[in-house]
């Protein structure tokens, strides 16, 4: 029995090792499912039929302005507002006026205070709107940032496209009514149908240059950007320690900043008695002559006194001797 059990078992191993071998991996084809994916995508027995690669090429980094910047349909309103600070005001603005040539813009307004003959010493301020063309846009406000030191800077766009095409497909219609009109007026045979389409016509006509006139000023606006540029002199421009800077440096700049008050506030005040240098002295005069006569009094109200306090004494001495 043991014989016949061993050799039972020697044959069923014989036959798994034979099933095993015959869905091996090596020498032997792999599952239909795999073989096919492999002969449509081209690996396995032939030359593939095309090449696809393992891994995608990588898209190019983004570097454009906007994408509604760059769109050629986009009607944009684009204006900016820029604060700068600037030690050498005479050759801000004349560097100003130099960027605004080269970028083919205009000085829609300008305007300067401070200076004048009667403060010639005193730091000037100047306000100036200036048209760019849209194209140089970015490259007039990259170009203004180098005038001197920007405080504030603000942007804002408005998109106007759609109250411009309404504005254009009116006025196609009204030009359409402009056409017949003009055409039945022609035909018009009775003076109460002229006058009728006559007036109708003018009405057509003055809402075409209504609008007309409107497209004209969104095409000024969307072709030249606006740039409102407050320029203002001072003595130093100095940079602020922020709040997330470190304690030591914060309290260093706050002792700097002190003692350079202090120095300015004393250099402030001799400036102040030197415009005031010979009220201060007839102030003085008088205070001193004030003085010397209320001494004077002083003098004589104590010496009437004292006799008067002896005076007094000698009264009380007679009386007691009676």
């Amino acid at each position: 029995m043991k014989k016949r059990f061993l050799v039972l078992c020697t044959a069923a191993a014989l036959l798994l090792s034979a099933g095993c071998g015959g869905n091996g991996i090596a020498g032997a084809p792999s599952s239909p499912s795999a073989s096919y994916f492999q002969e449509s995508q081209g690996y396995g027995g032939g030359e593939p039929e095309m090449d696809i690669p393992m891994y995608a090429e990588a898209a190019p980094p983004f570097t454009e302005e906007s994408s509604v910047y760059q769109n050629s349909g986009a009607k944009l309103i684009r204006r900016a507002e820029l604060y700068i600070q600037t030690e050498q005001f005479d050759q801000a603005t004349a560097a100003l006026n130099q960027l605004v040539v080269d970028c083919g813009g205009y000085f829609e307004n300008a305007s300067v205070y401070g200076g004048s003959a009667r403060d010639v010493s005193a730091c000037r301020s100047g306000e100036y709107v200036v048209r760019v063309p849209a194209e140089n846009y970015q490259k007039f406000k990259s170009a203004a940032g180098d005038l001197g030191y920007v405080t504030n800077s603000s942007e804002s766009s408005e998109d106007v496209g759609q109250e411009y095409h309404d504005t254009e497909s009116q006025l196609k219609t009204l030009r359409t009514k402009q056409e017949r009109l003009l055409g039945l007026l022609e035909k018009a045979a009775t003076m109460e149908d002229i006058i009728s389409l006559e007036n109708a016509l003018s009405d057509t006509e003055y809402q075409i240059e209504m609008l007309s006139s409107t497209l004209n000023r969104y095409d000024a606006l969307i072709g030249f950007s606006t740039f409102h540029i407050y320029l203002s002199e001072t003595t130093k421009v100095t940079q602020e320690v922020g709040g997330t800077s470190p304690l030591g440096q914060r309290m260093s700049a706050g002792f700097t900043a002190s003692l350079e008050g202090l120095v300015q506030g004393f250099q402030n005040l001799l400036v102040w008695v030197s415009y005031h240098f010979f009220g201060i002295l007839i102030c003085l005069g008088i205070l001193v002559a004030a003085a010397v006569l209320g001494r004077g009094q002083w003098k004589k109200l104590a010496v009437q006194t004292q006799q008067e306090i002896q005076e007094l004494q000698k009264q009380l001495e007679e009386k007691k001797k009676e």
